[in-house]
């Protein structure tokens, strides 16, 4: 009752003044004259303002620490709510006042008597609220803002969760809380000094949870001082809820945020209101270099229906670092969360781009989210693939522009330890580029450049992209398993990407500078299908398409034709179909550009249906050799021939009838019924 009256006495002896106060703590204890308790009470109810609380505690106070050279103030009960708009609560004043004891963080610590009170500082619908230069361990929360008023508040230069010197955890339960409606206020800054170290704690270090429009920036959260070590949080830092337009780091080295160390997540977001969110120019899982993986278990999270966020964007002062994660970079999950963007990232790299800093996989999108877009990322170095989508209805993917297994030249080897691209589990509508301006480059990895796996993923485009020296296939359809699918009379069978059958080429005609190639494709509905033709790898064992040449459009009859240009007659081709339903076949065998036409001078070949197989006549100049191919690429017959051939027991299927005369060569397809 004391405290009360004198509480009321001096508001009533200072109701006309309107001034800025200072009020200055002297003690360490937790009440009483000069205590930073009654320096709130005062600040919270005296008029005018802006008011600020400063420190000038004696170094024979009963809470100093000579030998850490910290004042330790321990309490028993809360601190009263701040609800004083443009308070300032600055424990750097304590170094100003009695010299700089702790060359390793703050002077003052506010111990929460293990866990005992609630919270160190909680701003209640205060605006311009600063508090800064505070160790703070040991509490529920550390600190909370909170309500629809708080807003252009700063938290700065804070250890929470920490020891004095950041080196061990003192832990919170939760770091820093911004919620209830709190917007536009920022915690962090863009010098060393405003930097809040927020390690240690059980459960969250940065919570935002239904609020809006935060900055979160320059912030060390699950590391130590020196940006080296895991001091880990449960997570790193949390948007939650009803969380749409926060942003986590900046477009400049000042302004980023290193998340790294932490249990589980580096930056979880989730939650059907969690929307808009950027999280732009941090290092997630590696040191404060960008050069040494300090471990999250994920690197970003999005989850519960999140929707519309970006994990980076254009520009290298966008790009977020996320590798050394000891499960994937970055994890899109969950049945309603859609629409997020990952653009413009490191993923399992270094800050340079150019040596392996890995994550286990690099993306994984899982749990039948959709509409996803991955995009103009580096994403190379990971232990297992670049990119996994799966599990039914995780659909609509966008996967363009993408550097897949090279470093960030594009041409050295930085390989992801199995796919590039793996698709599995009931996938459909997958967009691996799609254009000539969308197409990824996907190479080097030591599995395949693209995997589809289950008779379940379909409708899945994989066109115009650079595919080439991935350590197996350029893209492997599962049918029935690994390894090459043939082609079958028809394309009646079904498996991933309906086990599309990939086209033939059939003639090259050398025209000028440019070369004119046709074929077939064999298709039950074959009008409207896509045939996409690459310059062919050569060296890897199976056909991948390093560069794409151009596309066309294939006729009601199966029969499709283009003109390439950029080649020269000792250069190979390979192919792919796409269906009208979005199925894209693997690549065809590899096809030379010095194939002749068939009309082309001296050399001839005709064929002729027999009851049981074919009658072939050929009339050329020179040595002639005969080849007969299956379909599924079989070479059924091969020898040297005298110009006329009867081939029987032929099972009806489409065969390639080659024909050598000398240095040319012609083929024909036949079909046996």
């Amino acid at each position: 009752m004391k405290r009360l009256l004198s509480v009321l006495s001096i508001m009533t002896l200072l109701s006309a003044v309107s001034h800025a106060t200072v009020f200055t703590v002297t003690t360490t204890a937790d009440d009483g004259t000069g205590s930073l308790r009654e320096a709130m009470t005062y600040a919270n109810y005296y008029p005018g303002g802006p008011h600020s609380i400063t420190f000038n505690i004696p170094q024979g106070d009963a809470g100093f620490d000579i030998a850490k050279g910290i004042w330790v103030i321990t309490l028993q009960t809360a601190l009263p709510q701040i609800t004083k708009a443009g308070l300032q609560v600055d424990g750097t004043t304590q170094t100003t006042a009695q010299g700089d004891l702790n060359t390793q963080g703050p002077e003052i610590v506010l111990d929460g008597n293990n866990r005992t009170v609630d919270y160190g500082f909680f701003v209640y619908n205060a605006a311009s609220v600063v508090i800064k230069g505070f160790t703070i361990s040991s509490f529920l929360y550390g600190i909370q803002i909170f309500g629809g008023s708080t807003t252009a508040c700063i938290i700065e230069g804070n250890y929470v969760g920490t020891n004095y010197n950041a080196s061990d955890s003192a832990s919170c339960n939760i770091g820093i809380e911004v919620m209830g409606g709190a917007h536009n206020n920022t915690v962090g800054g863009t010098t060393v000094a405003a930097r809040n170290i927020v390690s240690g704690n059980g459960h969250i270090g940065i919570r935002v949870v239904d609020a809006n429009h935060n900055l979160i920036i320059g912030n060390y959260v699950g590391i130590d001082r020196t940006g080296t070590f895991a001091v880990p949080n449960y997570d790193g830092v949390s948007i939650e809820g009803n969380a749409p337009y926060n942003q986590v780091g900046g477009y400049t080295t000042a302004e980023r945020n290193v998340v790294s160390g932490n249990i589980a997540y580096g930056v979880p977001v989730f939650g059907a209101g969690a929307e808009h969110n950027l999280i732009v120019g941090n290092y997630l899982g590696t040191d404060c270099t960008g050069s040494f993986a300090v471990p999250n278990t994920y690197g970003v999270l999005f989850d519960d229906g999140a929707a519309h966020n970006v994990v980076g964007g254009s520009g290298q002062e966008a790009r977020n670092i996320l590798s050394g994660n000891s499960a994937y970079g970055v994890f899109l999950y969950n049945l309603g969360t859609h629409a997020n963007i990952v653009k413009g990232n490191f993923i399992g790299t270094d800050y340079t781009g150019f040596l392996a800093v890995p994550n286990a996989n690099g993306i994984t999108v899982d749990g039948a989210c959709f509409a996803h877009i991955i995009d103009s990322n580096l994403i190379s170095g990971n232990l297992q693939h670049g990119v996994i989508v799966h599990i039914t209805h995780t659909d609509s993917t966008a996967i363009t522009r993408n550097m897949i297994g090279c470093d960030y030249s594009g041409t050295g080897a930085l390989p992801n330890g199995e796919d590039g691209v793996r698709l599995g589990e009931g996938v459909k509508y997958t967009v691996i580029g799609g254009s000539q301006e969308n197409g990824n480059t996907i190479c080097f990895n030591n599995g395949n450049g693209v995997s589809v796996m289950t008779p379940a993923d379909l409708n899945n485009i994989i066109r115009c992209n650079r595919i080439y020296g991935n350590g197996l296939m350029g893209i492997d359809l599962y049918t029935p398993g690994p390894g090459t699918t043939n082609n079958d009379a028809g394309d009646a069978d079904t498996g991933p990407n309906m086990a599309m059958n990939f086209p033939e080429q059939i003639t090259v005609t050398e025209s000028g500078a440019d070369f004119i190639v046709s074929g077939i494709l064999d298709h039950s509905s074959p009008a409207g299908c896509i045939v996409d033709i690459y310059k062919a790898a050569t060296g890897s064992g199976y056909p991948q398409g390093m560069e794409w040449l151009g596309a066309c459009v294939v006729s009601g009859a199966g029969t499709w034709t283009d003109t390439i240009t950029g080649m020269i007659s000792t250069d190979e081709i390979t192919l792919t179909a796409t269906d009208v339903d979005g199925n894209t076949s693997e690549f065809s065998p590899l096809n030379p550009l010095n194939i002749q036409n068939i009309q082309s001078a001296n050399c001839d070949i005709s064929v002729q249906n027999l009851s049981d197989g074919i009658a072939v006549r050929m009339n050329g100049v020179g040595k002639m050799h005969l080849r007969v191919i299956s379909v599924s690429g079989a070479i059924v017959i091969n020898r040297e021939t005298n110009g006329f051939e009867e081939i029987r027991d032929l099972a009806p299927s489409v065969y390639y009838v080659e024909c050598s005369f000398g240095e040319r060569r012609v083929v024909k397809p036949v079909v046996v019924r």
